[in-house]
């Protein structure tokens, strides 16, 4: 052999077992034709003997400073004119000289080191493709981040395998101990550094105890060579920088729980626990078959999706023969027991976090057993500084600091929750290391931000702003409010779930004040809401509440909520009772602008009855009752809802003197009303023949209720925009609001609002020529409408089934359909009621 033949190049042609953790390469010695010097084991000595560094060295040999450093590595054989020239420079005698050429009895030894992958590993596949393009287009680092047990190190060892034969100069497995059980320092720098030299120098040379020579020898000994190195557990990127090489050959993969997207130039995999997808296809893996889908959907809910924790629920099964699934579950059903089915020592879920929790301060701790305080998902920075008695900044930097460690997650910018084991294991620390009375004192004030916030919205919202006002001022926690009424009503698309948790554990907890007044400024956002029935449910707590403690208020504002919720999904007989007690017990009271608001539901009751007459004549007494309280917003509202029987009336005039009316006195910020209002205002447009402007003012308001969400009044905007484009004959564009609205009203569980819809879908559809579709969405209407005695949607319902039946030549079932509607709409005084008997009159046949 001749030329300078790189070692690593060698080793690229051999071929190891993948798994045998080293493989011994076969050595060659200078002044031998078929052997390589291991000239770091034998011209060091003599060079250090010689009091030369590498620089002089070379200088004095006349070669390069790097020929010197890669024979000194082992990294090349020597051309026999370099070795004249380094023994002339060296001076050496004749035995220094056997000495430098003598063979060595060490090995070159190729580090094999990966752990093998998990038998049950399973998904990943999108991170692992990331990953693996990543290397691809030449990243030298890669960085796994997550909490505890989520799959860091199964991920990075199966990537390192995958990746192995791309860097045969070895595979190097280092455990960094950041994040560990046990008590006691983790290894420095200096003893990492020694660690991997000793895997990939078998030179038997000294290392130097300097730390800055080590750190060069360690680059060193990875210039030029293809190594993978998987530094598990790191503590910091400060620790994975450390140990970063110096040239772009090796790669590292490093896991930890801390975020190390810091690390620069390193490709960053966030690991989240798996999709429900891929947790069932791991607990069918690990159990053999033991459990069916559904089983593994339930044991995957249970264990958070957590890789460890459902690795160590199939380990638990595989371990009892005689049990079944069932079994298991049981098991785990018990969130007291939980992290008890998961422990195994060192090993278990408990063990894996608690090793997370060792590496926060003692105030981080104390937030993270407070956290497991909140009954809802999510807490934001005001929150948690309730919880520590801290200031908002300071608890955001705190949460922040969970967040980087992967014991809080953080989902949208403000937001900060945590895992369902990780909220358990800091319950089961608030037991263990809080006084009750600290743990309890630390819910009063989490739910005092509540209060404070929630009243502060609902006086943005609700249109009675003296009594949540009056809630404002009496639960003021020193806290900002919100300017305007989008940034209320984004504060509570933000915290309802909270709320409707912390009603609960608020009654649960004793605190029945603080959990009625959370119930009442919750179904203070009941319009602007889809989710009715968590209305419903707040509102029997805060009935049941305020019935135990015999508090006659509580129970007038509750029943008036409750009777609201009853109009809404169409329960009349139940609201009416609720209403009308309601508004008795708020007149007793002298609470006589809330008792006119109660007052009109029950017209609004009576409109939805089809009683558009008598619906009236409630809200102008409800409207009396206002003005006399010098109500003005109550007014305000009163007047906009009693436009609906009015319009269906045909007292044009009066509607415009009553929207009028209702808009000189809303609050300057009340713009949700004022939308309402200019919505109620392209309904008289169109009824007065204009309905080419009512489109324009219609699809203004829906711009306007951009942000709101699914509201009843965003359907309602939607229906009317649908009739103005049905009579200007666009049937395509009007059957898909009328659409949207249906889809709207069904979740909001709004029958009111459906039938609505659904009768302005059957007519677009007749416009269109589709028939049987128009049958079915008319016929769906007329059942709604019987159902819930709503007289002028089924006589809607039936004047477009009569055309149905028109259309398909059935002309008795024509003239029956027209004389229902005919009579309906007479009940109701509408002035549909002549025009329907006189298109009666003219259908053939007619007596």
């Amino acid at each position: 052999m001749t030329g300078a033949t790189p070692a690593s190049g060698l080793r690229s042609r051999l071929t190891p077992p993948r798994f045998d953790r080293r493989v011994v390469a076969p050595t060659y010695h200078w002044g031998m034709p078929d052997r390589v010097s291991e000239a770091s084991g034998n011209l060091r000595p003599l060079r250090k003997q010689a009091m030369m560094t590498q620089e002089e060295l070379a200088a004095k040999a006349g070669v390069g400073i790097r020929t010197i450093r890669d024979i000194e590595l082992g990294k090349v054989r020597p051309q026999p004119r370099t070795l004249r020239l380094l023994f002339e420079a060296l001076g050496l005698t004749e035995a220094d000289r056997a000495t430098l050429t003598a063979p060595t009895d060490l090995t070159a030894t190729v580090p094999r080191e990966l752990p093998r992958t998990l038998a049950g590993f399973a998904g990943r596949e999108p991170q692992l493709n990331a990953l693996l393009a990543a290397v691809d287009s030449g990243v030298a680092a890669v960085v796994v981040h997550g909490m505890a047990g989520v799959g860091k190190t199964s991920l990075a060892v199966r990537a390192a395998h995958a990746l192995a034969p791309r860097y045969p100069d070895g595979q190097l497995f280092v455990d960094l101990h950041g994040f560990t059980h046990a008590a006691g320092p983790r290894p420095d720098l200096k003893t990492l550094l020694t660690r991997v030299l000793r895997s990939l120098d078998v030179s038997g040379q000294k290392l130097p105890s300097d730390l800055d020579e080590l750190t060069a020898r360690y680059r060193s000994a990875l210039a030029g060579r293809r190594v993978l190195m998987v530094l598990d557990n790191a503590a910091s990127a400060e620790q994975v920088e450390a140990l970063l090489p110096g040239m772009p050959d090796s790669l590292i993969v490093a896991t930890s729980r801390r975020d190390l997207s810091a690390l620069a130039g390193a490709y960053s995999v966030a690991l989240e626990p798996l999709s429900q997808r891929e947790a069932v296809a791991m607990i069918g893996a690990a159990t053999d078959g033991r459990v069916t889908a559904a089983e593994a959907v339930a044991v995957a809910e249970r264990c958070g999706r957590l890789p460890l924790a459902m690795g160590l629920a199939a380990a638990r099964l595989r371990s009892r023969p005689l049990w079944q699934a069932s079994d298991l579950l049981e098991r785990l059903a018990d969130e007291d027991r939980l992290l008890d089915e998961l422990d195994m020592g060192h090993r278990g879920v408990a063990a894996a976090l608690r090793a997370s929790y060792r590496e926060l301060d003692a105030a981080q701790q104390r937030l993270l057993r407070r956290l497991s305080l909140v009954p809802g998902d999510e807490v934001n920075a005001h929150a948690a500084a309730a919880l520590c008695e801290v200031g908002a900044e300071r608890a955001s930097a705190m949460l922040e600091s969970l967040v980087d460690v992967h014991l809080a997650e953080s989902r949208s910018s403000g937001r900060y929750r945590l895992h369902d084991l990780v909220r358990l294991f800091a319950a089961r620390l608030a037991g263990l290391e809080e006084a009750r009375g600290d743990r309890d004192a630390a819910f009063v004030r989490l739910l005092g931000v509540y209060l404070h916030c929630a009243y502060q919205a609902a006086a943005r919202l609700h249109p009675n702003k003296r009594r949540f006002a009056d809630g404002a001022a009496a639960h003021d926690a020193g806290l900002p409010g919100f300017a305007d009424q989008p940034g209320a009503l984004s504060w509570f698309q933000s915290e309802r779930g909270n709320l409707e948790a912390a009603v609960t554990a608020a009654d649960q907890a004793g605190r029945l004040d603080e959990a009625w007044h959370l119930a009442t400024a919750f179904n203070a956002f009941f319009v602007h809401d889809s989710d009715i029935g968590a209305h419903a449910t707040v509102n029997r707590i805060a009935l049941d509440i305020a019935r135990r403690t015999g508090d006659g208020r509580k129970e007038a504002f509750t029943l008036g909520d409750a009777g609201r919720q009853l109009l809404a999904v169409g329960r009349h007989r139940e609201a009416i009772r609720c209403l009308e007690r309601s508004v008795a017990l708020k007149r007793d009271l002298g609470e006589i602008g809330d008792a006119a608001l109660t007052l009109a539901n029950i017209g609004i009751l009576h409109r939805r009855w089809g009683r558009f007459a008598e619906s009236v004549e409630v809200h102008e007494a409800a409207l009396i009752q206002a003005e006399q309280a010098a109500d003005a917003a109550a007014a305000a509202l009163i007047r906009t809802n009693m436009v609906v029987p009015l319009l269906r009336l045909g007292r044009f005039a009066e509607v415009e003197r009553c929207l009028d009316a209702a808009e000189r006195r809303l609050d300057s910020g009340d713009d949700h009303n004022r939308i309402r209002i200019e919505a109620f205002r392209g309904v008289l447009l169109r009824e007065r023949g204009d309905a080419a402007r009512a489109v324009a003012v219609h699809t203004a308001c829906l711009q306007g209720y951009r942000g709101e969400g699914v509201t009843a009044d965003v359907t309602a905007t939607l229906i009317e925009l649908g009739e103005d484009l049905l009579l200007l004959g666009r049937g395509a564009e009007a059957a898909a609001h009328f659409s949207r609205a249906v889809e709207y009203a069904v979740k909001l569980a709004d029958p009111s609002l459906e039938r609505s819809a659904r009768n302005g879908l059957g007519r677009a559809h007749l416009a269109l020529g589709d028939i049987e579709p128009a049958t079915a969405q008319l016929e769906l209407a007329a059942s709604l409408a019987e159902s819930h005695e709503d007289t002028y949607e089924r006589a809607r319902a039936q004047r477009g089934l009569a055309e149905v039946h028109r259309l398909k030549g059935d002309t008795a079932a024509a003239r029956r359909y027209l004389r229902l509607a005919a009579e309906g709409f007479a009940y109701c005084g509408v002035p549909e009621a002549a025009a329907t008997a006189a298109t009666e009159r003219r259908e053939p046949g007619t007596a």
